[in-house]
């Protein structure tokens, strides 16, 4: 196991053979993350005396078991007739080799600029349930999403879980055929798309002069069954960051309470078919405004990979925020600018609850 998450991460466009890629499919990661975890639990052992044991204990046993069930392969399903003639299919070839694992080339959920939230971990824990509606040139589609932040160590360490529950989409014929789908009709319903998990911790703590720091390490499970639709890879891949947060303003006798501005840089890599993986510097930035209750959000982010072939997304996103108790809701629209679909409505709730 050890020898094949080093081979795939310090690798850049080597070819795999097809029995390393059933060993490094998911389990290193996998084991990545929670040795993340475990280190940070080590460097701050006086912070573990917060945490209840049960859920720690039932978080993790969770979400490794989850991991297995996510790593089942799928039924190999026949190549039709209009497909081998539309695309001169070669029957010494796979039908993955004839589609280009790129965003610009497959749904809008296949691998989308990660969003780029406050910079800092908070106490409590977080369930949220979104609404997204993507529609461009030749293609329409909703999905409904969900997101779950576990706080370990309040302020310092969380684990999250992420993904699409559910897509309807509808393409051309024309996109169809350019993304070598192999769904005839160009219209289908998807439910379970490709997971993400991660383990984000604090490398230094925001003070006078100085901003808050946070790690990040995410997984991108194989999850999903539909690359033959080109909606989702349905391969592993993964991305570090480091984001940088920092208020710039703060008043609670003004309307405007506060202004922060944050900052993200890191690296994303995925394997794109049984071949070859993509490497790609990973980028964000936004700036908000809180006026309490509401709060308004305005920000950019993307990443560019090196086929040069539809792999450098890049997106401006506005967001409006309102909280009250524990119960938030929030509406955000992102436009495409390059290698990624026009434009996309969010529409979401987010439940906050523990500590």
């Amino acid at each position: 196991m050890n020898i094949s998450t080093i081979y795939f991460v310090f690798t850049h466009k080597k070819e795999h053979k097809p029995e390393e890629l059933s060993i490094f499919r998911l389990m290193p990661f996998s084991g990545l993350l929670l040795k993340a975890s475990l280190s940070i639990n080590c460097i701050n052992s006086a912070g573990n005396k917060l945490i209840k044991p049960l859920p720690t204990i039932l978080f993790f046993v969770c979400f490794h078991l989850s991991l297995l069930f996510i790593a089942l392969p799928s039924k190999a399903q026949p190549i039709p007739d209009w497909w081998k003639q539309t695309h001169q299919y070669d029957e010494n070839l796979d039908w993955a080799d004839y589609m280009t694992y790129t965003p610009a080339y497959f749904g809008p959920n296949a691998l989308p600029v990660p969003e780029l939230y406050d910079g800092v971990i908070g106490k409590n824990h977080q369930l949220e349930f979104s609404g997204n509606l993507f529609w461009g040139p030749g293609e329409q589609t909703q999905s409904l999403s969900t997101r779950l932040s576990y706080v370990f160590i309040p302020g310092r360490l969380s684990l999250s879980a992420w993904g699409v529950l559910g897509e309807h989409y509808r393409t051309s014929p024309e996109i169809r055929d350019q993304r070598a789908s192999l769904i005839k009709e160009a219209e289908e319903l998807v439910f379970i798309g490709d997971f993400y998990l991660a383990t984000q911790f604090r490398v230094l703590e925001e003070k006078r002069y100085t901003p808050e720091i946070l790690g990040e390490i995410v997984l991108k499970t194989a999850s999903s069954s539909r690359s033959r639709g080109a909606r989702f890879f349905d391969t592993p891949g993964y991305y570090f960051d480091l984001s940088f947060a920092k208020d710039l303003y703060s008043s609670q006798a003004t309307l405007l309470k506060n202004i922060r501005l944050v900052a993200m840089g890191g690296f994303l890599c995925y394997q794109m078919n049984n071949n070859y993986q993509n490497d790609a510097p990973l980028y964000a930035a936004k700036l908000k405004l809180d006026f309490g209750a509401l709060s308004w959000e305005n920000g950019i982010g993307g990443y560019c990979g090196w086929t040069g072939k539809g792999d450098c997304p890049l997106v401006l996103r506005s967001r409006l925020d309102f909280m009250r108790g524990r119960n938030q809701v929030f509406v955000q629209y992102q436009a495409g600018l390059n290698d990624y679909i026009a434009h996309c409505l969010q529409a979401g709730w987010i439940f906050t609850f523990g500590q």
